[in-house]
């Protein structure tokens, strides 16, 4: 993947889908934009700030700078979800585990709107709890 403009803040003059979550960017909102291109073709990226902070924050992308392909939507989902589930399975005592699974397959249903709010808002409590950014 080839980068041919970095990542901007812009205000939407119109609706578009975020690139991670499949969320709208409603038009007036501030939303982040770039340019690439991959295998021959040209496109752009857009994505919520806060979308664009949570892949930042989790190292995202860190990670996919080997495979040349940037954050894929799948990617994003798929970490969210898998953070989202270690953060709710490390608040069950180890022995309980076995006890809670019908309720650990119950949250894995959750909206995945739902999971990447939690997991945004966790990190920013623990920012603010720690007074750090770091992970």
């Amino acid at each position: 993947m080839e980068t041919l403009s970095s990542q901007k803040e812009v205000i939407a003059n119109k609706e578009h889908r975020c690139n991670f979550c499949c969320e709208k960017i409603r038009k007036d909102e501030k939303y982040i934009t770039s340019t690439h291109k991959y295998d021959g073709q040209v496109y752009d990226w857009k994505t919520h700030i806060h979308c664009n902070n949570i892949a930042d924050r989790l190292r995202m992308y860190d990670h996919c700078q080997e495979y040349d392909c940037g954050v894929t939507e799948e990617y994003f989902q798929t970490e969210i979800n898998e953070v989202h589930d270690d953060l709710l399975i490390a608040m069950i005592p180890v022995e309980s585990i076995k006890d809670c699974s019908d309720i650990i397959q119950q949250l894995r249903c959750v909206r995945f709107k739902d999971k990447l709010n939690y997991v945004i808002r966790y990190y920013d409590n623990r920012d603010k709890l720690s007074g750090s950014n770091a992970v």
